[in-house]
């Protein structure tokens, strides 16, 4: 007889994702809206017991080394669910993603000596292509304001990948969009 858990509780998950981008141009890539999405492809929860939790990373970890792709990868989260487990992992590598964009409007603006304020989108860190003066002509520029977060741009003020990722995590949950 089979037996469910039905009381969600907090447990880590095992995801195989596949992150292969689904896009088949540049123009399609860059299209407003459309962001790269993760795939989910199995979900499984972690064993409690350490010898059966080793045994079933190895099964899947070999399962992806078969499957012969890069774009696979054997992830492991906490949650309290199948779906929330597949959630967050969607959720991290959209933020991963639009980190990596933003990191690139940034890098670009200093590159050519730019000073000034820059409306970042939070749903994947890309831009208008514009620095302002002010926090409020940033603001004032955008259609959706409210989808952006603003940031000063200056060699004084310097952005690695994890500040950005951790930003757009943060704005991403509704904190203010003002720097």
């Amino acid at each position: 007889m089979i037996t469910m858990d039905l009381v969600k509780r907090r447990a880590q998950y095992l995801v195989i994702a596949d992150d292969r981008d689904a896009f088949t141009s540049g123009p399609e890539h860059r299209r407003e809206g459309r962001l790269a999405e993760r795939r989910v492809v199995y979900v499984e929860r972690q064993a409690d017991h350490p010898v059966e939790r080793q045994a079933q990373w190895d099964e899947l970890a070999g399962s992806v080394l078969d499957a012969g792709s890069e774009s696979l990868s054997l992830l492991t989260y906490t949650a309290i669910s199948y779906a929330h487990a597949a959630a967050i992992a969607r959720h991290k590598y959209t933020v991963f993603n639009a980190a990596l964009r933003m990191g690139e409007v940034i890098d670009t603006h200093l590159e050519y000596g730019g000073c000034g304020w820059v409306a970042i989108r939070i749903e994947d860190g890309d831009n208008d292509g514009e620095l302002y003066d002010s926090c409020a002509a940033a603001r004032a520029a955008q259609q959706h304001p409210e989808r952006c977060t603003y940031l000063p741009i200056s060699p004084l003020t310097p952005w690695t990948p994890r500040m950005c990722e951790e930003h757009l995590e943060l704005m991403s949950h509704g904190a203010p969009t003002s720097h």
